[in-house]
């Protein structure tokens, strides 16, 4: 069975569960989403998948802003099994019952929606981190998840969406959203410190281009998405939010590199390690 999964990752928990998931199902291939927006024409397997899945990380209890804008504009040939695989330090709330309804506007649906429990990385300006010895227990439960998962898919099983298609989430989650992002102001208070050397990767990674950096500071333009990979993978952690992250634990998934987000935003010139 020919599989593509499309994928979005910030700290690289989405990624390396897409890997997994990969081996797994064998002759899978993983496309990621930025890479796949900025390219354009995507591989001929893309045409000719028997399953199609999308692998993303839970924002506000909803799916990015970046993967509903590349579902919008997919366009879904034949009949693939379709499914999608939520990321989530807490809840997924309605995130695939809303994929499942993007989906359904072009005539297909969501056959399997999982959400697999990763280690938290929402640092600021709230720290929803767990203790750092508890990280390797949730990726081993999570790996757990895996081959039934995969089971599933190969089988071609429809499955109930893991979830809450529930009003009060949604209201929940628009609320929260609001409180961080315009009230709190998280995009406006975000800077370098002075631990900042330039290096450049967090303009590099960032997956809708929002970051400038130049020899005398490093800037944050209106297009955030919440993905906090400028804050967790910046090598000196100089990237905070305000003062509400100073001293905090920083995370990504030990298994993903600087060099794979790097090649998840489609750079010419991956020469990281």
């Amino acid at each position: 069975m020919i599989t593509i999964i499309y994928s979005f990752t910030g700290t690289g928990n989405t990624l390396a569960v897409a890997r997994q998931l990969a081996d797994a199902l064998g002759d899978t291939t993983i496309i990621p989403i930025t890479r796949a927006m900025k390219d354009g024409p995507l591989p001929p397997e893309a045409e000719t998948a028997d399953a199609i899945g999308f692998a993303f990380p839970i924002y506000y209890v909803d799916m990015p802003a970046i993967v509903q804008e590349f579902v919008h504009g997919l366009q879904i040939s034949g009949n693939p099994y379709l499914f999608g695989v939520a990321t989530c330090g807490g809840s997924p709330g309605g995130a695939l019952f809303n994929l499942d309804a993007l989906l359904k506007t072009k005539g297909a649906h969501l056959s399997l929606g999982a959400a697999i429990t990763m280690p938290e990385n929402f640092i600021g300006p709230m720290n929803l981190m767990e203790p750092v010895e508890k990280v390797e227990g949730i990726l081993a439960t999570a790996r757990e998840r895996i081959p039934e998962i995969a089971d599933a898919i190969r089988d071609k099983r429809e499955c109930p969406l893991e979830g809450s298609d529930s009003t009060s989430y949604r209201v929940v989650a628009s609320f929260f959203r609001y409180l961080i992002t315009s009230v709190y102001g998280t995009t406006r208070r975000l800077h370098a410190t002075d631990r900042c050397n330039r290096c450049g990767i967090c303009a590099r990674i960032c997956p809708t281009e929002n970051i400038t950096v130049t020899d005398n500071a490093v800037a944050w333009g209106s297009a955030c998405t919440w993905c906090y990979a400028c804050i967790h993978w910046c090598p000196q952690e100089a990237v905070e939010i305000g003062g509400r992250t100073k001293g905090r634990r920083r995370y990504h998934h030990p298994d993903v590199t600087v060099k794979d987000m790097v090649e998840q935003k489609g750079d010419s010139n991956p020469s990281l390690q």
